[in-house]
């Protein structure tokens, strides 16, 4: 299915513009064209944005939660999927879940369940921020400073493991 959106203030590179068209087919945006395009009479549905502003999702690289979720009391692709799609109500269309310092079990549940998440397309999980354990203590901020230690091989083994869409 081929969608058109006309009509916006659409924020193209560094300039706002007023005369492009946004084209999405299966889902994506496929193009940026003149509003005036003879393509765009093709489309299966053209949205007409009364003049309204597009612009780009934004990507939150620290999420501890949404949705009545907080990704360290369950790690899981369920709670993933809840928490992506909570902050996709306001225009986070990318995100990272984020781990405060905990147990080695709860980051390697976390860990497991981002990747499962990734690999069966959940929108928008892009891979996981682990914030902690191995923090100064004097910048703890809300973390529970019984949790902070320094890493044992299992953990260097576990962080290293870590690679492209899952980091």
């Amino acid at each position: 299915m081929k969608t058109v959106l006309r009509n916006a203030r659409i924020l193209a590179g560094d300039a706002f513009r007023d005369d492009l068209a946004v084209v999405i087919e299966a889902g994506r945006i496929t193009a940026l064209v003149s509003d005036a395009a003879p393509q765009l009479g093709r489309a299966d549905e053209q949205v007409d944005l009364g003049g309204g502003w597009l612009l780009p999702g934004f990507i939150d690289a620290q999420v501890n939660g949404g949705g009545g979720v907080l990704f360290n009391n369950t790690p899981d692709v369920d709670s993933l999927r809840t928490l992506a799609a909570a902050h996709r109500r306001f225009g986070t269309t990318g995100l990272l879940p984020t781990l405060i310092s905990d147990d080695v079990q709860v980051m390697r549940r976390a860990i497991d369940a981002t990747r499962a998440a990734i690999a069966q397309g959940v929108p928008g999980v892009l891979g996981i921020h682990l914030e902690g354990p191995y923090i100064a203590p004097a910048r703890k901020g809300t973390h529970d400073a019984n949790k902070f230690r320094v890493p044992d091989a299992e953990e260097i083994a576990l962080a290293a493991s870590l690679d492209n869409g899952v980091t």
